[in-house]
């Protein structure tokens, strides 16, 4: 027997429905898991293909066994291409095909939250609809509740973007010759004479490019100089890898480097001379997303690649070979990188959790932006 406080509440939702007809206004159905995930893997398979970048650490056998699984995962017949490749020359390629609007080369492209928030102001990243139904649906720690949405695509690549790897920047050395308490604690005291010549830094500016937004107080010129004057001191500006190296065979004593490779270099060697810490000022945390391409010939598979690659079923994959993490990852190696930031009590900072860093990387894609970026590429070597 219904009471009259429900028949109250049943008389109101059935007005609301009734004027709702009247007024012509058609009442969306309530889109599920299973028939959206359904309805997505039914395109995919009549699409019948998929190409889709890499990250250039992926390669050989890994690309096998992540078409593999990813096949597996959603019961496709189809044939995946994953290739290889520098975001750098990916999103240079996409920029090009969004402004001359031709069909993409590539159906999902991967690299870091700045390089992709300038490509959705360039309309070349198409908006998932039902994103969250979606991601719920195909990454279990997100229908589980123990990660948002808002986590894997936040900000403004809300619904374009899905975070898979998010990369650290650290201090690597050198043990055998230069002690932790030796090291520097900020980015400038890399200026002091007492390093010159025995650390190395990548010739990209991600290490760097934060700077005014954690110094406000000092403004970009006086960043940049700062910037210049860690370059001349600097032994080397060379690709991470291979400062990583050198520093390994004697030749530096400490590096600017991905917190990731000390994690690759120990699993080759683990009596290496390799250690990691943090700067005190900040340390850059950069997050890579897969985001689909708009007009890409094979959109639904697309889609399902780019939330897949974020799982923990995919990270299962990849991250033993290319050892990159992720800062809301459950794997051994994920809980070890949160270890050590909170053993040294480091500062992380990055663009898309904040309002301040949203602005800031507003202001990047400006024309005063790019010539700080110019400015600061040309610092980092001293210019």
């Amino acid at each position: 027997m219904i009471s009259k406080r429900d028949k109250k509440v049943l008389t109101r939702t059935m007005s609301i429905v009734v004027g709702t007809l009247l007024l012509g206004v058609a009442i969306a159905p309530q889109v599920t898991y299973a028939a959206a995930l359904t309805e997505l893997v039914a395109k995919a398979k009549q699409e019948g293909a998929l190409t889709v970048t890499v990250s250039s650490s992926i390669s050989g056998k890994l690309i096998q066994q992540l078409t593999a699984a990813f096949k597996k995962r959603f019961g496709l017949d189809i044939e995946v291409t994953l290739t290889p490749v520098s975001d750098r020359k990916s999103y240079s390629k996409a920029l090009a095909e969004a402004k001359i609007g031709t069909v993409p080369t590539y159906d999902a492209i991967e690299g870091p939250d700045t390089n992709n928030t300038g490509l959705v102001g360039a309309g070349g990243i198409q908006k998932i609809d039902n994103w969250e139904t979606l991601l719920a649906e195909i990454n279990p720690q997100v229908r589980s509740g123990k990660i948002r949405v808002e986590q894997l695509s936040p900000g403004p690549l809300k619904g374009y973007g899905f975070a898979y790897i998010s990369r650290v920047k650290a201090l690597l050395y050198n043990p055998k010759l230069i002690s932790k308490d030796k090291l520097p604690k900020t980015h400038a005291e890399l200026t002091d004479p007492k390093y010159k010549d025995i650390w190395t830094q990548p010739p990209w500016t991600s290490h760097w490019n934060i700077g005014p937004m954690v110094f406000p107080e000092l403004g970009t010129e006086k960043w940049v100089d700062i910037v210049r004057k860690a370059g001349k001191n600097a032994g080397a500006v060379q690709s991470e890898i291979a400062g990583v190296q050198r520093m390994l065979l004697g030749e530096y004593k400490f590096t600017m480097a991905n917190s990731y490779y000390y994690f690759l270099f120990k699993s080759k060697n683990p009596k290496a001379p390799l250690d990691v810490t943090y700067f005190e000022d900040y340390n850059p945390v950069q997050t890579s997303f897969y985001v689909v391409r708009k007009a890409a010939r094979h959109p639904a598979a697309a889609t399902l690649f780019a939330m897949w690659m974020g799982t923990p079923e995919a990270e299962s994959i990849w991250q033993p070979v290319v050892f990159y993490t992720q800062l809301w990852g459950v794997s051994d190696m994920d809980r070890k990188v949160r270890q050590l930031r909170e053993q040294s009590g480091a500062k992380y900072v990055d663009y898309l959790s904040t309002k301040q860093g949203l602005d800031f990387l507003r202001w990047f894609r400006t024309e005063e932006g790019r010539k700080y970026k110019q400015a600061l590429s040309r610092a980092i070597r001293g210019e």
